[in-house]
């Protein structure tokens, strides 16, 4: 969809593609895609190469939900927002003692997540931590490497995040690179869900304009609407189309 590959997973489908990369000791990578990702993909060249090169992307967001059901009605996609399921997946890697890595935000932030997985999970392998500003250097994928993780989150925002991933995943000996966005911060308790209702009805991301509306203002005031004027060029486009080829 405007030259952005993706996947429809699910949560099951992920903990299967792990469970098979790591007893096959094979590498794969995970992204997300969302409106915000497909809007600057679709003028950035070197993005969309940096998201496409991944392994697998689910989709994420209403608005992409949205546009599958009218792009490709015969299929079920379904958005995935992977901080409903991280609890679910780390307490999926606490039974399986697969072993995982945290790379992203800032040091309190990523410490703070860190203290509370191991209340919540403690016999969790966590194999360490990088903060996604200070320990961002030529050693980073040393120490991943060093601390032998099956599975490393990559938590550094979107755009930010696919870059480095991309960047570093030949060198990277886990089985298992996802990008997570902001799920450091969630788990930290330092962002806030939008009301259960918001959630449901997949307008989640006007809570989080109405609270931060500089900080997200060009994400959604501006990135919500255009994105859906290009659903509805690329309508118009094909309906074109079909018309000339009658």
């Amino acid at each position: 969809m405007f030259g952005v590959t993706f996947s429809n997973l699910d949560y099951n489908s992920i903990v299967r593609l792990t469970e098979d990369s790591i007893s096959n000791d094979e590498k794969i990578s995970i992204g997300y895609v969302n409106p915000h990702t497909v809007r600057y993909a679709s003028k950035n060249n070197i993005l969309k190469e940096n998201i496409n090169s991944f392994t697998y992307n689910h989709i994420d967001g209403k608005g992409m939900e949205i546009a599958c059901r009218i792009f490709f009605p015969h299929d079920d996609f379904k958005r995935l927002n992977w901080t409903d399921e991280a609890k679910k997946y780390l307490k999926q890697s606490e039974e399986s003692e697969w072993k995982i890595f945290f790379l992203g935000s800032d040091e309190q932030t990523i410490t703070t997540a860190i203290k509370k997985i191991k209340s919540d999970f403690p016999e969790l392998k966590i194999a360490g931590h990088l903060n996604g500003f200070e320990d961002i250097n030529d050693s980073t994928v040393k120490k991943i490497n060093e601390s032998t993780a099956n599975i490393l989150w990559v938590g550094l925002g979107s755009l930010r995040q696919e870059k480095w991933i991309v960047d570093n995943i030949n060198s990277l000996n886990c089985n298992v690179i996802q990008s997570v966005g902001d799920l450091f911060g969630s788990l930290a308790g330092k962002r806030f869900r939008g009301p259960v209702l918001f959630q449901k009805l997949g307008l989640e991301w006007m809570f989080r304009l109405i609270q931060h509306p500089i900080k997200y203002f060009d994400r959604y005031a501006i990135g919500v609407p255009v994105f859906f004027f290009m659903i509805l060029k690329q309508i118009l486009s094909r309906n074109d189309k079909s018309i000339s080829n009658d």
